[in-house]
């Protein structure tokens, strides 16, 4: 069960409610999700977080999705570290290990993200969704949706390469073939005012939630120290 407690702009401080849709504060800046912080650590000490799931929704009570039958998941997370010693060797680190992110459902570590943005927005009565995007967050999106049995509109530079726009349409998404750059797409799907939610980078405060997962991982999966670098 999610210890969420309110959206809190970092800029001005307003708050705004986790129960209802918010893209961005009045202030233009983006939102972040506040947690009861005292709750987690009586869990940790209890033996209660984070539990025994193998996906990323092992840390559920520090991730916005308050009920769990919202939760449209595929597997994401809980990916492995891989000690890599020539590689270290070669740059001079006394050990180096890599996350394999590539093990995520849809190949990228985007699946973090846009599985809980859409669980998250499901749960506030989203239906639909859009997205502007140069490949790997458009299939993310596409099987997400398709998951959730909810629509996904997807704009892409026309220059994208074409297994980007064959792998969301297997996915059931509707894409749209943009000339220009990543921001043309963004400002076409705007242009276009569907009754989506937009789930482009900080137009919504909760892909970064989902992101943050694997910052848990590598300090749970080093025994809970933290590393010297990123």
């Amino acid at each position: 069960m999610s210890n969420i407690t309110h959206l809190e702009c970092p800029e001005c401080g307003k708050r705004y409610s986790a129960d209802n849709p918010a893209g961005h504060c009045i202030c233009g800046s983006p939102l972040l999700v506040i947690y009861n912080l005292g709750c987690i650590a009586d869990a940790f000490a209890c033996g209660e977080f984070p539990t025994n799931i193998n996906t990323m929704w092992r840390y559920s009570q520090l991730l916005p999705v308050k009920s769990p039958s919202f939760i449209v998941s595929l597997g994401e997370g809980w990916t492995p570290m891989i000690t890599s010693r020539r590689l270290g060797k070669h740059l001079g680190l006394r050990l180096l290990r890599i996350k394999n992110e590539i093990l995520n459902p849809t190949g990228s570590f985007k699946d973090r993200g846009l599985c809980t943005a859409i669980s998250k927005h499901l749960e506030l009565g989203a239906k639909e969704f859009a997205l502007p995007s140069a490949g790997n967050a458009a299939i993310s999106t596409s099987a997400y949706c398709a998951a959730a049995g909810t629509s996904a509109s997807i704009f892409m530079p026309e220059d994208t390469p074409e297994p980007f726009f064959r792998d969301c349409e297997m996915y059931g998404a509707v894409t749209h073939r943009v000339e220009g750059t990543i921001s043309d797409a963004g400002q076409k799907m705007k242009d276009m005012n569907g009754k989506w939610v937009d789930l482009s980078t900080t137009k919504e405060p909760y892909r970064v939630e989902g992101k943050k997962t694997m910052g848990f991982e590598i300090v749970e999966q080093l025994g809970w120290e933290v590393p010297d670098a990123i």
